[in-house]
């Protein structure tokens, strides 16, 4: 276990701006822990925001708390268990008593609020009230050395051109399906990743397009 006074958001591996799937831990009211699958946006090197959903138990434990941990890691169990129910103790510990983060976490971090406040926001699903939380980081320990944060960006680009691999042979159904995927991937790549990650993104397009896969009027 690394932790020491000199680490910093970036030294996980976090970009400034950008937004990492993270699993943040919480004390509920009866003071067990809880965990859930929540977007950390690195606003710099000591310094993130996040967004809750009113009426979730994260939300009811960040308000009453001010306080709460970010766990980065890549274990795809974690992040099922987590968003369809809630871990097991076992997977806890205890942070010095102040607080709980997982046990099998690359590396975490315990955050305070800075300012909180409630927005009405709209998006592709709706419109729906988020709490909207920047928060200093307090203290990160790195449990190895080398640490990857989760951002979807990639991923997406990546499952694009799986997409654009096999568009030559797809049917007109087949295409069209494969073009609506890569224009949902495109949204969330241009909402989470980077310029690099938007500039992969107009690359495949214009690939597409060169290609007389889409239309440009």
């Amino acid at each position: 276990m690394i932790d020491k006074n000199s680490l910093n958001l970036y030294s996980l591996g976090m970009e400034k701006g950008l937004l990492y799937e993270t699993i943040l831990t919480t004390i509920n009211s009866d003071g067990t822990p809880n965990a859930a699958p929540i977007g950390v946006i690195c606003k710099d090197d000591h310094e993130i925001v996040i967004y809750l959903h009113k009426g979730s138990k994260t939300y009811d434990n960040v308000r009453r708390e001010k306080s709460f941990h970010v766990n980065i890691l890549n274990d795809p169990m974690i992040f099922a268990e987590s968003t369809i129910g809630n871990l097991e103790n076992k997977e806890f510990k205890s942070d010095e008593g102040d607080g709980y983060f997982i046990k099998r976490a690359e590396a975490f971090f315990r955050a305070e609020i800075i300012s909180e406040k409630l927005v009405h926001r709209k998006d592709h699903l709706g419109t729906f009230t988020t709490y909207v939380i920047r928060a200093k980081v307090l203290r990160i320990v790195k449990n190895q050395e080398h640490i990857q944060p989760l951002n979807r960006a990639i991923y997406g680009i990546i499952e694009a051109l799986v997409y654009v691999s096999r568009i030559n042979l797809a049917s007109a159904d087949e295409k069209k399906v494969y073009l609506d995927r890569i224009s949902e991937i495109s949204r969330v790549v241009n909402k989470v990743g980077s310029e690099d990650h938007k500039g992969a993104m107009k690359k495949i397009w214009k690939s597409l397009e060169e290609k007389n896969h889409i239309n440009v009027d």
